[in-house]
């Protein structure tokens, strides 16, 4: 693989993470503000659940923490590899 893609893969991973995170942060302060039989979760304009009722949006919001935290986690990683790659290759 590449080394600019594997940047280019590393900066859409933490986007991805950043925009997980953020999808988070907005259902966490929901709180008991939900009108109705529930509120309806998209992300990326795809929707997860319909209806999610105002007991289950914690958990929802928990689960967009996690996601963003194991994405964050693998882009290090690219950037972790492409740094070592990088002085691999400096060092012959």
């Amino acid at each position: 693989m590449n080394t600019i893609i594997r940047w280019v893969i590393a900066v859409i991973l933490f986007l991805f993470a950043v925009l997980l995170f953020s999808k988070g942060l907005d259902l966490r302060s929901f709180g008991t503000n939900v009108d109705g039989e529930g509120i309806g979760v998209y992300f990326f304009a795809m929707e997860i659940n319909d209806r999610v009722p105002e007991e289950e949006i914690p958990s929802y919001a928990n689960g967009f923490f996690i996601s963003s935290f194991v994405v964050f986690i693998i882009s290090v990683l690219f950037v972790w590899v492409n740094l070592k790659l990088k002085n691999k290759a400096s060092m012959e």
